[in-house]
């Protein structure tokens, strides 16, 4: 099925892969993941993965209208970033949480512009073209794919569950999966931060 004025079809599937290729001791080096994107913020901006270098930032792909695991996952960074603010303020003013919109079709700047009301304040919400989310998805091997529509016209769309972690240079540091709880969660971010490589 194809979105309207597009090319793309849904549904598209884009490879998952194991959460333990994030991280940087994955023995075959830098996992390939991630990559150069663009796609536009709820202003309209241009905005582009080296909008956002000299920050960590914790990147999830979901869509507005999901029930019930994007709140979940987007909650649960929303309270890492609380945490983080009264337990390690010098690392929280670093972090930019993004949300990325794999439903560009119903996901218009107004509807995630209310959407993002209900999150925490510090969060980026970005959208693009069908085009420009298809490539920026599969740049990080997420999963998605269109339901059938129900008889209103509604439908869902399932997608990859996974919280992308870069560092300030834009490499991705550590990915973080739904099961794992804010306190775990917190933990990866404040031992990734302040990691120091011994050569």
């Amino acid at each position: 099925m194809k979105l309207p004025g597009s090319s793309l079809t849904f549904p598209y599937f884009l490879f998952p892969f194991p959460p333990s290729r994030c991280s940087p001791s994955f023995p075959a080096g830098k996992p390939a993941i991630g990559g150069d994107w663009s796609l536009v913020d709820l202003d309209g901006n241009l905005v582009t993965n080296r909008t956002f270098e000299g920050k960590w930032t914790l990147l999830y792909f979901g869509f507005a209208r999901c029930p019930d695991i994007c709140p979940s996952e987007m909650v649960k960074v929303g309270k890492v970033l609380d945490t983080m603010k009264e337990e390690y303020p010098g690392l929280a003013d670093k972090i930019q949480p993004i949300f990325v919109s794999v439903d560009p079709a119903r996901d218009s700047l107004k509807a995630l512009r209310e959407y993002g009301k209900d999150f925490h304040p510090s969060y980026v919400f970005l959208t693009g073209s069908p085009e420009q989310v298809h490539r920026m998805a599969k740049k990080y091997r997420v999963y998605v794919s269109k339901a059938d529509e129900t008889e209103d016209g509604d439908y869902l769309v399932d997608h990859s569950i996974v919280i992308y972690f870069h560092d300030d240079t834009g490499d991705l540091s550590d990915c973080f999966t739904q099961s794992m709880r804010p306190s775990d969660v917190l933990e990866k971010i404040v031992e990734r931060m302040t990691f120091v490589p011994k050569y």
